[in-house]
C-alpha cells in the first residue's frame, strides 16, 4: 500500500491514546472467533483521520492465548487496528497495513497475531480508505499455540557479522504498535562498536536494540527512516557506530509496523577501530557520497605525503577492493562501487604505520 500513509501515521501517534466520544468505538459489535463480512462502514472512524468510515468490533477472550485476525485472501485492501482498554481513553495495541495477500495477489490485505489476556477486552477497528468493496475477515483464538523460533527476547536468534536474511517476521513485538518481530541477539568478546542496517533495501523497517535481561530489557539505539536516501529509499533503518561492552549481550527486534516484506540487514562489529583508529589520519581524509550507488570519492587533505593503502571490507571481514596509492598529499580518488552489494561496509585506510576505519553504506 502507499508509503505515503506514514506522513499521516505521525498525526495517529499524537491522537491515538483515545477514541472520540460518539464515534464507531461505542457501537462496537461483540464477536467470538469466526468468520465476519464487513459490508458498510460505520460513520464514524478512529482519531487516524483519513478514512471516511470504519467498523467496530470487540473481543473478549476467557483465557490467555494468541489472537489472530486476518482479511488475508479477500478482495479488499484493508487496515486493522486493535486497542485495548474502553473506547475513552482507549490504547492502541496493534496496527497492521499490507501483511499478507489478497485474492488478486497484491500484498495489501492486513493480518495480527498477538498474546493477549484474559478478560481483557479488545477493540477491533476494520477502515478503508483506499476503495469500498465489502470483504470476510477471520478472528481466531488459541489457547495452546505452538512455540515458534525467535518468537520472543527469550528465543533470539544468536547471529554473527554478517548479511543477515530475513524472509518473513513471524515472532512476538514488544513494541504495541507492532504486529510482528524477530529477534536477535550479539554477545562480543571485545569491546568495540557495532552498526546495523537496511539502508539499500528498500523496504520499510524499523530496529529497536535493547541490553540488559528479556524481562528488564533497557532499550539503547533505535532507527526508523534513517537512510539518507539513494533512490526511494528513505523508510529504511541505520544504526551506526553504537559502543558495545564485551560480555554483554546485546538485542536486536526488527519489527513490521507497515508491511510485511523479504529483506536482509547489515551487521557489522568493529572491535579494531576503537583501539586503532588514528583520529589526525581520520580527519585528513574525507568519504562521499555517503550512501553511495555506482562511485565514493576518497579526498585527501594530508600534513605530508604518504603511500596509503586502501581496503573495503564487507560485513564479515572479507576484502572486497584492495589498492596502493603512492604520494598521496591532496586531491581525491574515485573508487568504483557498482558491483558491491547494498549494505554496510568498512572502508580501511593505513598509511603503513596508522590505519583509520570509515563506514561506508552501498544503496542501488
Amino acid at each position: 500500500m502507499k508509503k505515503t500513509v506514514l506522513l499521516t501515521i505521525a498525526l495517529f501517534y499524537i491522537l491515538r491514546a483515545f477514541a472520540q466520544p460518539g464515534n464507531g468505538c461505542t457501537k462496537a459489535i461483540t464477536i467470538t472467533p469466526g468468520t465476519y463480512k464487513v459490508d458498510t462502514m460505520f460513520a464514524g472512524a478512529n482519531s487516524f483521520g483519513s478514512s471516511k468510515g470504519a467498523k467496530w468490533y470487540k473481543y473478549t477472550p476467557t483465557q490467555d492465548g494468541l489472537m489472530t485476525i486476518s482479511s488475508c485472501g479477500g478482495n479488499s485492501d484493508t487496515r486493522v487496528f486493535v486497542y485495548s482498554g474502553a473506547c475513552d481513553p482507549a490504547v492502541l495495541f496493534a496496527f497492521n497495513d499490507d501483511f499478507c495477500a489478497l485474492a488478486s495477489g497484491d500484498e495489501y490485505a492486513a493480518g495480527i497475531s498477538k498474546l493477549v489476556k484474559s478478560n481483557q477486552t479488545y477493540l477491533i477497528e476494520w477502515d478503508n480508505p483506499y476503495d469500498s468493496l465489502k470483504f470476510d475477515f477471520t478472528l481466531s483464538f488459541s489457547a495452546n499455540y505452538a512455540a515458534r523460533p525467535t518468537q520472543t527476547c527469550a528465543t533470539a536468534t544468536a547471529i554473527n557479522p554478517g548479511n543477515i536474511k530475513v524472509d518473513s517476521l513471524f515472532g512476538f513485538a514488544s513494541r504495541g504498535d507492532a504486529s510482528r518481530a524477530n529477534w536477535y541477539k550479539f554477545t562480543p568478546t571485545k569491546n568495540g562498536k557495532i552498526s546495523l542496517g537496511t539502508c539499500g533495501e528498500d523496504v520499510d523497517t524499523r530496529l529497536w536494540i535493547y541490553k540488559g535481561t528479556c524481562s528488564s530489557l533497557v532499550k539503547i539505539g533505535e532507527s526508523d527512516d534513517d537512510c539518507v536516501s539513494v533512490g526511494v529509499d528513505m523508510f529504511a533503518a541505520s544504526v551506526n557506530d553504537l559502543s558495545v561492552v564485551a560480555g554483554t549481550t546485546y538485542y536486536f527486534e526488527w519489527d513490521d509496523f507497515v508491511e510485511n516484506t523479504p529483506f536482509s540487514f547489515s551487521f557489522i562489529f568493529d572491535a579494531i577501530a576503537t583501539a586503532t583508529n588514528d583520529e589526525v589520519l581520520s580527519s585528513q581524509i574525507q568519504i562521499s557520497p555517503n550512501p553511495a550507488a555506482d562511485f565514493i570519492n576518497l579526498s585527501f587533505d594530508l600534513a605530508q605525503n604518504k603511500d596509503l593503502t586502501i581496503q573495503i571490507l564487507n560485513p564479515i571481514g572479507q576484502v572486497v577492493f584492495n589498492e596502493k596509492y603512492a604520494s598521496i598529499l591532496r586531491g581525491s580518488e574515485n573508487i568504483n562501487v557498482k558491483d558491491l552489494k547494498s549494505g554496510l561496509y568498512i572502508v580501511k585506510i593505513s598509511d603503513g604505520v596508522k590505519q583509520t576505519y570509515k563506514k561506508m553504506i552501498v544503496a542501488h
